[in-house]
């Protein structure tokens, strides 16, 4: 570094440059420069270099040449197909199984026309049922957060404990207005396919922690894989509007390529198990009229810094860190690439911003659902209540020949309910000439494995209702709780594990609350003036659902509190 040079302070600022009880320059003299040499280290204190401020949540894909970046972009797209390709038969059951839910309305001409289409309500019941009372259980109408004080029980900490759960169901409940119908959204697809996603996170463009539920094929993650923890990598599909990108954008989420003035978006690919839910609900989207931007945002591990360090003479290996990349998978073009462990975190352990609701746990990552339990058993269902349907309406319209003598006019097309076809035949006696066909009335043998295949199926997925109807027939109440007990034992596995999970869920927004909250937030609520501290999420409090794991419906908590009184 040069020395510096010391000149006059007061020189170039009008006047003579003389302050009192200074002389003046003399005319004709040039303005001497004396030249002073500093210590090196006194260089470095009074003229510090310019060094970028260090910030652990920096986009580092801002840091990176091009073909660093292409690399990335061609890993992340390769384990995304990868992921895609090795759950192709568990998506093609849905695919079958769509048609078992009987949310389509159609007419059939096979065999013949106006043929029963009726679907057995068997999945679609049981799924709606199990939202109802799963919603009432995970979120009541005063928010779904209570708190627990780890530790000894202070004032001090049974304070910041009522704040902690005032704040967090009023984040819930009104600063994220979204939670609740994503919740419910949630809760009717975990019954179907068995597994269900909700992803936690703060939007730098709303300013505040979003909720949102992940719908199951926009999630991919490796079959394999034990749990989110120990998955190596999993990816979640993003379609970003043109106007919404430019929002990311302008918010610094994610950043373009410096020979990209703007990416293009392009027309949609669904995937198949997309296009069989389209189809089932009757829509066709025209995703040609509307392109989208498609975001793959991978949670994997990456070696972009140097990790390896000396400890008494010996070197670590070199390990992959958890980062957040988001690629554009038509261009290739990697936005952002993130850190994805806290900066004071010594082990460097991966965060989570999704959460993994299962409904049972399979023989793999994902779980199972009704599809997988009835869907046998609804489809043998369909099959004999279209028969009985079909039967009844031939007996009570029944269809046959006039006397036509040679010909019958329509050839040797079937004979639907209640259609006769002329013949060509004069003189003949009509009770002669018209032959009704010899159907048969419902076959009560059909009718009664109809009702034991419903009844099989009803029971499987809960019959607490039935037990309750019915509770005036079986005497004492301890003996109805002790059934209900029973019966419930399927449904309080799965609310023990719903219970778990939005544990997890709420944790996730704790620890959002601990690093975007200002010191001090002042909020509103009724009868209260609520204030809450950055510091109060600071781990001494433990945050729950409100739903008791052991007492999952309100039947079974009514039935007990009859017994203890």
């Amino acid at each position: 570094m040069a020395s510096p040079v010391e000149r006059n302070p007061f020189s170039g600022h009008g006047g003579n440059g003389a302050m009192p009880g200074n002389l003046p320059n003399i005319p004709g003299e040039e303005e001497v420069a004396i030249e002073i040499e500093l210590p090196e280290d006194m260089e470095q204190l009074l003229f510090p270099m310019n060094e970028e401020v260090y910030n652990h949540w920096d986009n580092l894909a801002l840091t990176l040449d091009k073909d660093e970046l292409l690399e990335i972009a061609n890993n992340v797209i390769e384990e995304f197909e990868a992921d895609k390709e090795s759950r192709s038969e568990w998506e093609s059951t849905f695919e079958r199984g769509f048609d078992l839910l009987g949310l389509k309305l159609e007419e059939a001409s096979e065999p013949f026309d106006g043929a029963c289409t009726a679907v057995h309500p068997m999945i679609i019941e049981s799924a709606v049922k199990f939202q109802a009372k799963a919603s009432q259980e995970l979120f009541p109408s005063k928010g779904p957060v209570k708190t627990q004080i780890l530790g000894a029980v202070t004032p001090e900490k049974e304070k910041q404990a009522n704040r902690v759960m005032n704040f967090m169901n009023y984040q819930l409940t009104q600063q994220i207005p979204e939670y609740f119908d994503e919740t419910e959204r949630m809760l009717f697809n975990l019954p179907v396919f068995g597994s269900a996603f909700k992803k936690t996170y703060y939007d730098l463009t709303l300013e505040r922690p979003v909720v949102e539920f992940v719908p199951i094929d926009n999630f991919y993650v490796s079959y394999n894989a034990s749990d989110l923890k120990g998955a190596d990598h999993y990816t979640q599909v993003i379609y970003r509007s043109p106007n919404d990108l430019r929002k990311d954008i302008v918010s610094e989420m994610y950043a373009l390529p410096e020979e990209d003035e703007m990416l293009e978006p392009s027309q949609v690919t669904p995937s198949t198990l997309r296009q069989k839910m389209d189809n089932i609900l009757g829509i066709q989207p025209d995703y040609s009229q509307n392109p989208q931007h498609t975001l793959l945002e991978h949670h994997c591990s990456l070696n972009l810094e140097n990790q390896n360090e000396e400890e008494d003479g010996k070197n670590k290996f070199c390990v992959g860190l958890p980062y957040v990349v988001t690629v554009d998978l038509d261009s290739k073009s990697v936005l952002s690439i993130r850190r994805n462990w806290n900066e004071n975190d010594p082990l460097k352990e991966k965060l989570l911003w999704f959460t993994h609701y299962r409904f049972v746990p399979g023989f793999g990552f994902y779980g199972l659902g009704y599809i997988h339990f009835l869907g046998n058993l609804t489809a043998t269902s369909t099959a004999a209540m279209r028969n009985l349907i079909d039967a009844g309406q031939f007996a009570t319209l029944p269809g046959g020949f006039k006397a036509r003598g040679v010909r019958v006019t329509g050839g040797d097309e079937p004979i639907a309910p209640g259609e006769f076809r002329e013949v060509e035949a004069t003189g003949i006696d009509l009770n002669k000439a018209i032959i009704n066909l010899p159907y048969k009335e419902p076959s009560a043998t059909l009718l009664a494995m109809l009702q034991f295949v419903t009844a099989a199926g009803q029971k499987f997925a809960d019959e607490t209702d039935q037990i309750v109807s019915d509770a005036s027939n079986y005497g004492p109440v301890g003996t109805t709780v002790a059934l209900i007990e029973q019966s419930m034992k399927f449904f309080t596995g799965i609310h023990k594990r719903l219970h778990y999970s939005q544990r997890q869920e709420l944790r996730i927004l704790a620890r959002i609350n601990y690093d975007f909250l200002p010191n001090e937030y002042p909020y509103e609520l009724p009868f209260i003036d609520g204030r809450i501290f950055k510091q109060d999420f600071d781990g001494r409090i433990d945050v729950l659902p409100v739903s008791d794991p052991n007492v999952p419906s309100s039947a079974h908590r009514l039935a007990t509190s009859q017994m203890i009184l």
